[in-house]
């Protein structure tokens, strides 16, 4: 089993987390989770952090120990790895399993990416998570219902390296398309591996999907 989520480490991006060991610590469950670049990098050899989270022993279903304890930890609101996608390991033939699988994966690096920033010639990178999309539809709305009336508008941005930038209407509706291109080229390239995903036709050939491949390279896969 496994939980699917970008988390930052210091050792690098991890996207894939396990339980390895689990205790009982004063009526809570204190567990071990290895975290690994990947769900097909989940081995010991890969091993890039590990985190000891606590869990209420509520959690625990004797019937699925670990399996139950991996869903807790990516249902926790304020947990690390709070919003995972909780996955089943796929047997070798299993491409069934291994395709949801996959797509949970795609849809992780995703939605890391959405809110991972972008960048404005001459300006600066923006940031781009829930917030930050909403606080710039917002603006540029202002914006252009300012330069319908005519009516002056500017405002100081702040940055993703937390320096600011003034930006008059026409710069605020700038970063708005800005924002919406790197949002629907993240979203049009991830239903293109998702119609990768579901053209595959072995658990194999799913195993070796990513989101770096090239178009032409998923063309010719398909």
């Amino acid at each position: 089993m496994t939980i699917l989520k970008t988390v930052p480490t210091p050792n690098g991006v991890a996207a894939a987390h396990r339980i390895v060991k689990s205790e009982l610590v004063d009526l809570a469950i204190k567990v071990q989770v290895h975290m690994y670049p990947s769900a097909e990098k989940a081995q010991d050899a890969y091993l890039l952090w590990q985190e000891y989270p606590v869990l209420p022993l509520s959690a625990l279903d004797v019937q699925d120990p670990v399996g139950s304890l991996e869903r807790a930890l990516a249902a926790q609101e304020e947990g690390l790895f709070a919003g995972g996608v909780y996955v089943a390991d796929p047997a070798a033939d299993d491409i069934d399993t291994a395709k949801a699988r996959k797509w949970a994966q795609i849809k992780a690096e995703r939605d890391a990416l959405e809110s991972g920033g972008f960048d404005m010639p001459g300006l600066g990178r923006f940031d781009s998570n829930a917030e930050s999309r909403a606080r710039i539809v917002g603006a540029a709305m202002a914006a252009k219902i300012a330069q319908d009336a005519a009516q002056p508008y500017s405002i100081r941005w702040t940055l993703a390296d937390n320096t600011t930038v003034e930006l008059g209407a026409e710069g605020v509706i700038a970063v708005g398309f800005a924002l919406l291109a790197h949002t629907d080229g993240i979203h049009q390239r991830s239903r293109e591996i998702y119609a990768q995903i579901q053209a595959a036709q072995t658990a194999e050939e799913v195993a070796d999907i990513s989101w770096t491949q090239e178009p032409a390279e998923i063309e010719a896969v398909a």
